[in-house]
């Protein structure tokens, strides 16, 4: 008898990956969840669909607590779930997803943090910097600041931000490298985007040969988690340097191999054996 995968805001081609199986497409936003007797059940509107597989494919959206609880509950099924939630959890905010990086030992891009009432207002220093605010993606929540005038503007606007806020250097980069790792196999892209942000709003990309240094990087980050499948982002130095900007472990594939999705669909499969 076939098992039922759902795919949670995945592209609509994961099927064509498990034939003899039933895989289900849902919205993390439309979706409730219950684990009663052992069983993971997704809920929507339509459906109660009791789960025996997890692909996990949500990507820039802004996350919520209610999305990690979610992952909390695939995580206490022992569903299994690609990638496993607990790594999910842990790559979950994007503090917890820089610590994660430096404790695997990692060259992360230096940065400062600040939570509270025009705290915010302690940390610019040197100019230009990039000041971030909260937990969002895609671009959003990002300002570049070139000078202390500037900058004065930006922390009276932050002063109505109820969230954290880093601050850190203005790298003017010589490119962007995304390096993918899915099992132990690596592939790498190098990007161009229309502005000053890096894999934001992307023009051109090609893939590339993965440098050496960014692979040993990608697989102490992969070793660390214990992930079936992260994304590095690496901003290169005008002196040929790498420091990595971010990590994500539910990565797009759009652009690369379709020898990518496979290897990421044989993760899931070797789990459910």
């Amino acid at each position: 008898m076939g098992r039922t995968i759902a795919v949670i805001n995945g592209e609509q081609y994961w099927h064509s990956y498990f034939p003899g199986d039933e895989v289900v497409y849902r919205r993390i936003q439309d979706c409730a969840w219950v684990l009663r007797d052992g069983e993971l059940w997704c809920i929507d509107r339509e459906n109660a669909t009791r789960l025996d597989g997890v692909l996990w494919r949500v990507g820039a959206i802004r996350p919520s607590e209610r999305y990690r609880t979610a992952l909390e509950v695939i995580r206490l099924s022992g569903v299994p779930c690609v990638n496993p939630a607990d790594v999910l959890l842990r790559g979950f905010e994007r503090l917890s997803m820089l610590a994660e990086l430096r404790a695997a030992g990692l060259r992360v891009i230096p940065f400062d943090v600040a939570q509270g009432d025009d705290m915010a207002r302690r940390l610019g220093r040197t100019f230009p910097l990039v000041v971030k605010a909260g937990n969002h993606h895609g671009g959003y929540g990002k300002v570049l600041v070139r000078d202390s005038e500037a900058w004065g503007d930006v922390a009276d606007l932050l002063f109505a931000v109820e969230e954290y806020v880093t601050v850190e250097p203005f790298i003017d980069y010589r490119r962007d490298v995304r390096c993918l790792a899915v099992g132990d196999r690596f592939w790498a892209m190098e990007r161009e985007g229309r502005g000053w942000k890096a894999n934001v709003d992307t023009r051109k990309y090609r893939l590339i040969e993965p440098p050496e240094v960014l692979v040993e990087q990608t697989r102490a980050a992969m070793n660390h988690l214990r992930a079936d499948t992260l994304a590095l982002d690496f901003l290169e130095q005008e002196g040929g340097q790498f420091v990595v900007l971010e990590s994500n472990d539910t990565p797009g594939y759009s652009g690369f191999p379709e020898e990518v999705r496979a290897a990421l669909a044989d993760c899931l499969k070797r789990r459910l054996r």
